[in-house]
């Protein structure tokens, strides 16, 4: 029963280490992403005034 749980806890800290890889590599993607560009409506001044 012993194996047991030490072969459950190692499953929970590679998947608990998988998430956190996983987690860092979406955040370091979304942080060099270029910007956006916007769309007409929001770029021309002089739609601003109607919005």
């Amino acid at each position: 029963m012993t194996v047991m749980y030490a072969l459950l806890a190692l499953a929970l800290g590679v998947g608990a280490g998988l998430t956190a890889i996983v987690i860092e590599e979406l955040r370091w993607e979304a942080r060099n992403r270029p910007p956006r560009r916007m769309t007409y409506g929001e770029v021309h001044h002089r739609h601003a005034a109607r919005r």
